[in-house]
């Protein structure tokens, strides 16, 4: 054996065994043949990055597997990709709160509420047209579920990131800073969606689909929710104005009202829709084959929300500031610290059904197509 075959297999060893049994020795022999094609000796040769970064994009798609894959793979590749569509729901429903907000603040529908403020910027001035850009950049999110409930997953990924990127892009001042740790920390939750939709949805995997619904439909529901917490955030925001010093009462819902607050009440929402559904839902340990048609949502909730738990507990840590001094401070200090708690408690919760319920990522809850127990 030369040195540069235990190069290679060493470099295989990212492969799942399974996948190694089958392939390992044709995948050796086409990387020396393209190596002996090169004429130099194989002792003196490396593994080029380019083969690296290929062995470890195919091991990824492997262990994510889709229709047909092991049924250990399978699953993971469905907690994944439903880690992903809980994701863009809820990031749809926060890019739609962040665009409301941004035409109330600066005006561009006027009279919508009364005592309105106004935004950075003189109206006209390139810094004000980069404020609203970057406010309504996060309806991306909104184009990347559309996108990928129609089956595009290559333009849902190009939307997703953008809707990641192009905020901070136009507003550099929001991730720099002397808290610029902590806003690259509270952004984690829409990192972690963007590549979960990024690995999840490879070549391999079955394009989403939801049968009897629009894609109008799939959209809407987030988009509302989101413009409806934006006039509520503004209708407290003149509230606030117009009544002085807020008192812990008013100042109750703006801490829910972030999206770290607002991660907490969905996951707590999914988690007790779990809880009260486990009782009708049975396990399925058989990938569906791979003649199926696509659904929408591949994997089972639980771990799905599970994955996008962790991502939120690390986003309403980075906010906390226990030993911030005066009253509002203590009070943040103190709401977000049982937001913490209460996500610490779902993910507990979601490992727990995820465990007891093995093999749930056949047909998972979010495609409305399980079959029921007779």
């Amino acid at each position: 054996m030369s040195v540069l075959e235990e190069r290679y297999r060493r470099v295989l060893r990212l492969l799942p065994a399974s996948y190694r049994a089958r392939r390992e020795e044709e995948m050796v022999s086409a990387f020396l043949d393209g190596a002996r094609r090169a004429e130099t000796d194989l002792d003196d040769q490396r593994v080029r990055w380019a083969e690296i970064a290929g062995v470890a994009a195919l091991a990824l798609r492997v262990r994510l597997g889709g229709p047909g894959s092991p049924p250990g793979e399978y699953a993971t590749g469905e907690a994944v990709r439903g880690a992903a569509i809980l994701g863009l729901v809820f990031w749809t429903m926060i890019g739609a709160l962040f665009a409301a907000q941004t035409v109330l603040t600066y005006g561009v529908v006027a009279g919508v509420l009364p005592d309105g403020i106004m935004g950075i910027g003189d109206p006209g001035s390139p810094e004000r047209l980069r404020q609203v850009l970057s406010g309504l950049a996060p309806l991306l999110w909104a184009a990347s579920l559309g996108a990928l409930v129609l089956g595009r997953a290559g333009t849902a990924k190009a939307s997703a990131w953008a809707a990641l990127v192009l905020p901070y892009a136009l507003d550099p001042g929001a991730a720099g800073g002397p808290g610029w740790i902590a806003g690259l920390l509270t952004a984690l939750p829409a990192l972690v969606t963007a590549l979960a939709l990024t690995a999840g949805f490879h070549r391999d995997a079955p394009p989403p689909r939801l049968p009897g619904a629009t894609v109008t439909r799939v959209v809407a529901v987030p988009v509302a929710a989101g413009v409806l917490l934006a006039l509520a955030v503004g209708a407290l925001g003149a509230a606030a104005r117009a009544g002085g010093e807020p008192g812990p009462l008013m100042l109750q819902p703006w801490l829910w009202l972030d999206p770290a607050g607002l991660a907490c009440v969905s996951l707590l929402a999914v988690t007790a829709w779990l809880v009260l559904r486990r009782p009708a839902l049975r396990a399925s340990a058989t990938p569906p084959p791979a003649s199926a048609p696509p659904v929408v949502a591949s994997g089972s909730v639980a771990p799905a929300a599970a994955i996008l738990t962790v991502p939120a507990v690390v986003a309403r840590a980075a906010t906390l500031h226990p030993g911030a001094e005066g009253y509002l401070s203590g009070l943040i200090t103190l709401v977000g610290a049982l937001q913490l708690a209460l996500l610490l408690a779902c993910g507990v919760t979601l490992v727990a059904l995820t465990v007891r319920t093995p093999g749930t990522a056949a047909r998972d809850d979010l495609t409305g197509t399980r079959e029921q127990p007779g």
